[in-house]
């Protein structure tokens, strides 16, 4: 008899009380609240939905580009929801933030929180190129904070091959995990979505990757992504953050039919 298990990367991430790359992929609630009032009520959900990991959208905020008030806003947070593993996001504009946040604010937010380490991981688009996101590797270096290198189309999905590329610059600029997102045209596009995941686990096995397929034509793969090798899906907490996400009590019933602890002959 042997145990029925999912692909999952060599070396998956230990985060507080969270692993990203164990048996089932992470379930992640974003939290994307714009003023101190709402991000805080929205936080203090957080034990009542009991996500393994939340991602805090400051692109979000009102007051993103005062880094003082960020900083004590994220402490907050940490505060509230205590050991639950956070990933520090202000996505670019240009691959569907909220709105326009300069660099300064974004990476000197970034630093601050990693060096008071109140935060997991921190994403950063591949956009920026490799010269940018070593110096991000650096600032993390000896810290128990990992990079997560994105790329996002909210138009339309690149070719199976270009996905494939894509994931392998995401690891060849020293992603600790690559993230990939990508808006369907048509089916096919999903399928690729999912090949593309498989074929980069399989060739690049040691680091967890995160993909998905976005709007209602994708939503499958955030429930059967991680037996192609995806180690984290997001799902509606209070608000969603990209179109296609699934409430967080139906996910976790789906993930007990397609993740079940068993053995076979």
């Amino acid at each position: 008899m042997k145990q029925v298990r999912r692909l999952q990367p060599r070396h998956p991430i230990q985060a507080r009380n969270g692993l990203l790359g164990g048996e089932k992929p992470m379930v992640c609630i974003p939290l994307v609240g714009k003023d101190h009032d709402g991000i805080v009520s929205e936080a203090k959900n957080v034990p009542a939905i009991a996500p393994d990991i939340i991602e805090l959208r400051i692109d979000a905020w009102d007051f993103v580009e005062d880094q003082a008030a960020s900083l004590a806003m994220i402490k907050e947070v940490r505060a509230i929801v205590g050991e639950t593993p956070i990933i520090l996001t202000c996505r670019g504009d240009w691959e569907g933030g909220f709105k326009k946040v300069s660099d300064e604010a974004k990476f000197g937010i970034y630093e601050a929180a990693v060096k008071e380490g109140l935060v997991d991981f921190i994403d950063v688009e591949l956009i920026y190129g490799e010269d940018k996101i070593k110096k991000v590797l650096e600032l993390l270096n000896g810290t128990k904070t990992s990079l997560i290198v994105s790329f996002h189309d909210f138009k339309k999905t690149p070719s199976r091959d270009e996905l494939v590329s894509i994931l392998k610059q995401q690891i060849a600029a020293g992603a600790h995990v690559a993230k990939l997102a990508a808006m369907p045209q048509k089916e096919e596009d999903v399928l690729n979505v999912l090949s593309a995941t498989l074929e980069v686990r399989r060739q690049f096995p040691c680091i967890p990757i995160i993909t998905m397929s976005m709007g209602p034509t994708g939503a499958v793969t955030r429930l059967v992504g991680g037996l192609f090798g995806s180690d984290l899906t997001f799902a509606v907490g209070s608000q969603s953050s990209a179109p296609g996400q699934i409430p967080v009590a139906e996910l976790r019933q789906c993930f007990n039919v397609i993740h079940p602890t068993h053995t076979e002959a």
